[in-house]
């Protein structure tokens, strides 16, 4: 029943509560149980004493009786009657029988066990007599205090009935009776219990010792030790829950192994990671009494093995990064120098990422050690490398910084590695620069400083755009515009793309600032959609988003976020990255081609492009170099040059972008030999998107189209100056 389960389980929670040792549940349950069970027997026990006790008093009467009536067989006389009063008497005087009595039905004489009376009394015929006669057969009453017993009397078993001798037992008193039998089962069950209660205690000792083993082994793995041995020996419960143990002890063993792999482990080299090569760093900075320890940390960067992963496929780059990783291993292990003085400590060899590797080693003064160990570096890696049946060559350029001279935790160290690695790559890579050689620098810090700033400005969105309009140059129409990078630096105020593009190239932060000036530029390109103004927008492409995986994708993203039309948007590619490799450029256009968007050579003439190039490549638009442009006025050359490109551009169907026209007769130039846009300081300067829609407002109007105010302009200068 649901109340009683309840009740139940309150009564469970409380004995848990108050008895939280098993084994003293188990031998209070043992007691509780030996306890009801001896009650049981004790009222099993005087149910049958009480029995057995009626029966022997019953068995007693009746052979009372018996003896009774032999006594009054066959014949009674008178004489016979005072004798067997005198027995009957003499029987009821033993205290056994009550009352005693023999009736003779012929004479009508009732002789009695009482003193008081005799056969000569009139006495009541007692019932039990009467039946006998009656029926011949013995008759038996129970009362509350006696047991009456009637047997007839006959001179032989066939014989008709003579007479009928009575006999009155006094039956025992229960309660005496109950009280005599519980007293003793309650003597005997407290001494099977004083003895039970040892006994179970040892049983249960037994049972909980093996727990207490396998409890005690938890809790050694808890604290770590996985190892700890389990009683799996055993073949009963105990053994089954051991087993089980083991088997999760042994699951959460190799997960555990499994995720410090993980957290520690580079999957591809198997080396130390950047996590585990930063604990070891912080682990040994300081010897037990503070001393700071010297270490040099070599940051490892190989050159050239974009080349590999781009030309040969991941599976052949992460096989020259296990090779290299190897030889590093196998050069710290050699060399004899990597630990000196009493400071000395483990070096380690640790991949932080990428083809990137880290060594920090002890650094004691001098550091001959260090210097020897970067020289033999640098031409460990550069020895041609077996890649899968191919000979392939990578070089490493190192930067190495050291503790506490280059700074004061792991952090500065590492970074300050890295910015020395960075200066020995764009002094050609394949070396070895130490960051004290480099600090004397001021413009390398300049740079270092600038590349923290610009990725600081690319978190706070100090990276906005510009405008430059395009015209064409037979209508003066505005007929789109060139889309600029400006850097709003909140101490140097607007800069142009020529302060930090390079910055930007070299840190690899060109992607993402090139992301973000086509986000801008097709967000703007979209409101002015939006306000009837259809502008095609040109935006400029470095060679290293071309390289990075997912720049079309990217492009394509953007599109459909900002909801620019691809139509609209043309990307612009410098002639030299063009023509160093058109196949990957073909390759990353054709996907932007089928969308829409079109690509234009920007500073067309300055490279060494050829026609068989110029076919394969997806351009259809020429951007001559301002350097032409300047030269039309005075330089019969540059006349010449630009001739040749229009022409050129005519034949093959190819507009042409006249960049950095500056003066009307530059302007007259370019429109009479077939140029069809051109933009520069003649018409404007480049602008932001709010003085870009003020600037087409105010320049001169012919029905809808903008026109240039010939004879305005000043000499050599704009009228509408951003």
């Amino acid at each position: 029943m649901p109340g009683t389960h309840g009740a139940v389980s309150k009564l469970i929670k409380v004995l848990s509560t108050w008895l939280p040792s098993l084994r003293t549940r188990f031998v209070l349950l043992v007691a509780g149980l030996f306890l009801a069970l001896s009650v049981v027997m004790i009222m099993v026990a005087s149910y049958l004493d009480l029995r057995d006790e009626e029966q022997r008093v019953v068995s007693d009467a009746r052979a009372i009786g018996a003896t009774v009536s032999r006594l009054a067989v066959p014949h009674l006389t008178n004489h016979h009657y005072l004798i067997l009063e005198q027995e009957l008497e003499s029987i009821a005087g033993s205290g056994v029988v009550d009352l005693a009595q023999v009736h003779d039905p012929a004479r009508a004489v009732t002789i009695d066990s009482d003193p008081d009376t005799s056969y000569f009394d009139e006495m009541d015929q007692h019932p039990l007599i009467t039946l006998s006669l009656q029926t011949g057969l013995d008759q038996i009453r129970q009362t509350g205090d006696r047991i009456e017993i009637a047997l007839p009397v006959r001179e032989t078993a066939d014989s008709p009935v003579l007479g009928v001798a009575l006999v009155s037992v006094k039956r025992l008193q229960a309660n005496g009776m109950l009280f005599a039998i519980w007293g003793r089962n309650i003597v005997i069950t407290l001494v099977l219990l004083i003895f039970c209660v040892p006994v179970t205690f040892h049983f249960a000792e037994n049972f909980v010792r093996p727990i207490k083993a396998l409890t005690q082994t938890a809790h050694t793995v808890s604290a770590g030790n996985f190892d700890a041995p389990f009683p799996v020996e055993r073949t009963d419960e105990i053994g089954v829950l051991a087993r089980a143990y083991r088997d999760m002890v042994g699951t959460i063993r190799n997960n555990m192994a499994r995720i410090h792999e993980l957290a520690y482990v580079d999957p591809v080299t198997r080396l130390p990671n950047r996590e585990s090569f930063r604990q070891h760093f912080n682990s040994n900075m300081q010897l037990a009494d503070g001393t700071p320890v010297r270490m040099a940390v070599l940051f490892i960067d190989l050159d050239r093995f974009k080349r590999v992963n781009d030309s040969y496929g991941h599976d052949h780059g992460d096989a020259l990064l296990k090779e290299v990783a190897a030889r590093l291993q196998r050069l710290l292990n050699s060399s004899d120098k990597v630990a000196a003085g009493k400071t000395a400590f483990s070096p380690l060899v640790a991949r932080l990422g990428g083809d990137e590797f880290a060594i920090v080693l002890p650094a004691e003064k001098p550091m001959s050690n260090v210097y020897t160990l970067a020289d033999q570096l640098v031409q460990c890696v550069e020895q041609p490398l077996e890649i899968n049946g191919l000979t392939m060559a990578v070089g490493a350029s190192i930067g190495v910084s050291t503790y506490p001279d280059d700074g004061e935790d792991y952090t500065a160290i590492l970074k300050n590695a890295d910015i020395a690695m960075y200066a020995a790559k764009r002094t050609g890579g394949n070396r070895a620069c130490f960051f004290n050689e480099i600090e004397r620098d001021s413009r390398s810090h300049e740079r270092i400083r600038l590349e923290a700033e610009l990725k600081r400005a690319l978190l706070v969105d100090e990276i906005t755009i510009a405008f430059q309009p395009k015209i064409d140059c037979a209508t003066l129409r505005v007929v789109g515009a060139e889309v600029l990078a400006r850097w709003d630096h909140p101490e140097r105020g607007l800069l142009a793309p020529g302060c930090f593009i390079d910055v930007a190239e070299e840190s690899d932060l060109i992607t993402r600032l090139g992301d973000r000036v086509l986000e801008l530029a097709c967000r703007q390109g979209r409101v002015w959609l939006d306000h009837g103004q259809r502008l095609p927008l040109a935006v400029n492409v470095s060679i290293r988003q071309l390289e990075k995986p997912g720049f079309t994708a990217r492009v394509l993203d953007i599109l459909e976020i900002t909801g620019f039309p691809a139509e609209l948007l043309q990307l612009e590619v410098t002639e030299t990255v063009a023509m160093g490799d058109p196949e990957r450029i073909s390759e990353a256009a054709k996907p932007l081609l089928e969308a829409g968007i079109t690509f234009a050579i920007d500073d067309f003439g300055t490279g060494y492009s050829s026609l068989a190039h110029l076919q394969r490549l997806p351009f259809n638009t020429f951007k001559i170099d301002r350097s032409f442009i300047s030269g039309l006025a005075d330089d019969h050359h540059s006349r010449s040059i630009v001739q040749t490109i229009l022409a050129m551009a005519k034949s093959l169907n190819y507009e042409v972008v006249a960049e950095g026209v500056e003066t009307e007769e530059q302007h007259d130039f370019l429109a009479e030999n077939g140029c069809t846009t051109a933009q520069g300081f003649l018409f404007a300067r480049p602008m932001p998107a709010e003085h870009f829609e003020a600037w087409s407002k105010a320049f001169l109007m012919d029905g809808n189209h903008p026109r240039l105010a010939v004879g305005a302009q000043p000499k050599g200068g704009s009228t509408f100056a951003a």
